[in-house]
């Protein structure tokens, strides 16, 4: 191999072109190797030989490809024309502000901004003619790790005349083969219609395996040396280029004798999911039908004059199964998952919206595979613990549409407790506590502040134009403590009392910075922080209740809390719980997105946060009020929305149609707090909070036992199971407790009964 010297003149503005020359000492095939941080379009005297785009929303920024191409020894000219850098819009620094926006875009244009080209000529090699893009997309396949490459044969050159046969379907047909020195070598192609259309090959090639595993990008412990979750090169691996022949009759002449291959140098990027409880592709069972589903799952009994949240409740469990959705091949994701929604962000897979529909669909863990969806986050995890917020489940990747990161709510333990609680499967926390434990610790590296609360930012948070803004937020602050004191509670369940001591220190740690440093004395109310102006942002907002879900909020703070959401002035609106407090002047009555809508996620949080304070009255009373708006909406629209507007019964602002998390107040939310069940099949135990007259819930999956309950009077209940378990009824005075053998049972509950 021989050094091709290259020249081309330096960039200059945002857009244009630069003019250059390639030497090539001896004729051959030269490899031209890509680095830009700019997208590309090249031509080789006069031959177009790459034009590659770069999507502002890659992390990456930058191309990374080979070109291929026979060349004569001399001067070549080379003419290369280059779009603007990718950076996010101005507009997201205007409605999803950050702290340190400004820092991170500075850092970013100081780094070095160039078209790096370098070539080498191996003159044995055959004269092949391809363009290459090397993409960070990865997935395992029989114990093997590989990376996506887009291969682009270039038409040129053309095979000699032949007078053997002139039929196109009788003539050999070229092709090219990528291998890799990585057994089993050679590339598979997974390349699609669409793939073929725009003239590409989608391969895999090997890169690692167990016997060869990549390197981790960084320790677990160690802090990020990038400005964004870009996937960073960890390997070089040797591959080969080579031609091949896919159509051989038997008319035609013998092909030509094979030449040494061209050698080239392919970067590896980091693997992913280095702690996933499943990295493998794999096939699980879903129900043919919405009919099967809905004859597996919980079946609500309500009295008559409520019967018509049935229809609501039946509408959330086939609006979930219809979100059902297959990765793309070779993406890395290793099951079909729950997408977010029917109606935008059909490719898009977000991490707390994954979380919060799977603390509906645990309540159906038997009839559809609950965990799905969250196993193709913890396979979407970065070296040290990070979890990117979005990723495109067409090629695995994250999606970059706020930089600094953006991690979404930390709520995976919540979602994996919950599964627990009605599977019964708490060995599965041994298999997902490293993800959990890894992300934690991300967080705490990167965003807890001096004054142990955490910052977080509009889209990180999921609240993206929310006006409160500053430093120290309650409800990162919140989920922190909440995962710490979960992740202490599986760790106590499988007996590692070393560990579970350890983190029920963190929660107290967290949760006593919390309400040192988050509670405003002066609003009564849990805010954003303000450092520099030594005070909190004046916004109340939804996640100023999310302290309540850490089990930390002292009662005289939990009472105001509840001044302000039984305040019609404030938060309890036509539909309660507005993102935004109606007495702040950024207050939108059509919802606003997140300056005023009232979203399902953050209601269910203040309705469970006020049950875990004890308040599970008030609890019921959102929920309740929740899904009437919800269902009067259904009943006019047909649909579950994303967001709802506060003081009207109709969708919110930009509001999307059959939103995934919008199925919890139909299910989770009637199941736990309007019917009041709790289950807790990992202890065998069920507790019936406040029972009312006519209600009931059927099809409990209650880990092995199926359990029918049904409420007809104060203290009279009716009882079906066909496993034996522990049934506690908490009338909201005294916890009545019997445990229950196999068979129908009628119970009438004394107050001398324990």
């Amino acid at each position: 191999m021989l050094e091709c010297p290259v020249e081309l003149a330096p960039l200059s503005g945002e857009a244009g072109e630069s003019a250059g020359a390639i030497n090539v000492p001896r004729a051959g095939t030269v490899v031209i190797a890509i680095d830009s941080t700019r997208p590309l379009a090249c031509w080789l005297d006069e031959w177009p030989v790459l034009d590659e785009p770069l999507w502002w929303r890659r992390y990456e920024r930058r191309l990374r490809a080979l070109l291929v191409l026979p060349l004569s020894a001399g001067r070549h000219r080379l003419r290369v024309r280059y779009g603007p850098r990718p950076l996010w819009p101005e507009r997201l620094d205007r409605d999803c502000p950050s702290r340190q926006r400004a820092a991170l875009r500075a850092a970013l244009l100081a780094r070095p901004d160039r078209i790096a080209l370098t070539a080498e000529v191996q003159p044995a090699a055959p004269a092949l003619a391809a363009a290459l893009r090397i993409t960070p997309a990865q997935c395992w396949l029989d114990g093997v790790l590989w990376q996506q490459v887009w291969l682009r044969p270039l038409p040129w050159p053309t095979p000699d005349p032949s007078i053997d046969d002139d039929h196109p379907c009788r003539r050999p047909l070229p092709c090219l083969r990528l291998r890799s020195a990585l057994p089993p070598h050679a590339a598979r192609d997974i390349s699609d219609d669409d793939d073929r259309r725009a003239g590409i090959q989608r391969l895999l090639l090997p890169v690692a395996d167990a016997a060869q595993p990549l390197p981790a990008a960084r320790a677990e412990d160690a802090c990020e040396e990038r400005l964004e979750p870009e996937l960073v090169v960890v390997r070089t691996l040797a591959a080969t280029l080579e031609l091949g022949w896919s159509r051989l009759p038997e008319t035609a002449a013998p092909p030509p004798a094979p030449s040494e291959p061209v050698r080239l140098s392919v970067p590896v990027h980091e693997a992913r999911g280095r702690w996933a409880p499943v990295r493998e592709p794999r096939t699980l069972s879903w129900p043919a039908s919405a009919e099967e589903l809905l004859a597996r799952v919980p079946r609500p009994v309500a009295p008559p004059q409520q019967a018509h949240l049935l229809a609501v409740h039946d509408h959330a469990w086939r609006m979930l199964l219809g979100l059902r959705r297959a990765p793309a091949a070779g993406s890395g994701l290793p099951n079909d998952y729950l997408a977010t929604s029917h109606e935008g962000f059909g490719e898009a897979l977000f991490v707390w919206d994954s979380c919060f529909t799977a603390l509906c669909t645990a309540w159906g863990w038997r009839a559809l595979p609950a965990a799905a969806t969250l196993d193709c986050l913890y396979s979407r995890q970065m070296d040290g613990g990070y979890l990117p917020r979005e990723t495109d489940t067409r090629d695995g990747l994250p999606v970059a549409y706020e930089p600094d990161f953006s991690p979404n709510p930390p709520l995976l333990a919540w979602a994996e407790w919950q599964l627990a609680r009605l599977s019964g499967d708490s060995g599965r926390w041994a298999r997902v506590l490293p993800a959990l434990v890894a992300l934690h610790r991300w967080l705490a590296r990167h965003r807890r502040l001096p004054d142990g609360t955490y910052w977080t930012t509009g889209l990180a948070s999921g609240l993206d134009n929310s006006p409160a803004v500053g430093d120290g937020y309650p409800c990162l602050t919140a989920q922190q403590a909440q995962a710490a004191g979960i992740i202490a509670e599986m760790w106590q369940a499988l007996g590692r009392e070393a560990e579970a001591a350890l983190w029920r220190a963190e929660h107290a740690a967290i949760a006593a910075a919390m309400n040192r440093c988050l509670w405003s004395e002066q609003a009564q109310f849990y805010c954003v922080s303000q450092l520099s102006a030594g005070g909190h942002s004046p916004h109340k907002t939804v996640t100023g209740f999310w302290p309540l879900l850490t089990g930390a909020v002292p009662p005289e703070r939990v009472a105001a809390l509840e001044r302000w959401l039984c305040d019609p002035a404030a938060f309890w609106r036509h539909h309660p719980v507005p993102s935004l407090a109606a007495d702040s002047p950024d207050y939108d009555p059509q919802g606003g997105y997140w300056r005023g809508g009232t979203w399902a996620p953050t209601t269910a949080a203040v309705a469970w946060g006020f049950a875990r304070a004890g308040r599970f009255a008030l609890a019921r009373r959102i929920a309740l009020r929740h899904l009437a708006v919800v269902a009067e909406v259904y009943r006019a629209t047909g649909a579950l929305w994303e967001t709802w507007a506060p003081d009207s019964s109709q969708p919110g602002t930009w509001a999307r149609r059959d939103y995934s998390w919008s199925a919890l107040p139909a299910t989770a939310l009637l199941y736990e707090l309007v019917i009041g069940i709790e289950p807790d099949a990992v202890q065998r135990r069920l507790v019936w909070h406040h029972p009312q007259p006519g209600w009931g819930l059927q099809r409990i999956p209650l880990g092995e036992a199926t359990i029918d309950l049904l409420c007809y009077g104060p203290g009279h209940y009716a009882v079906v199971c066909d496993q034996a378990f522990t049934c506690v009824i908490d009338d909201g005075r005294i916890r009545h407790e019997r445990c229950f053998p196999p068979g129908r049972w009628e119970w009438r509950s004394d107050s001398a009964c324990h």
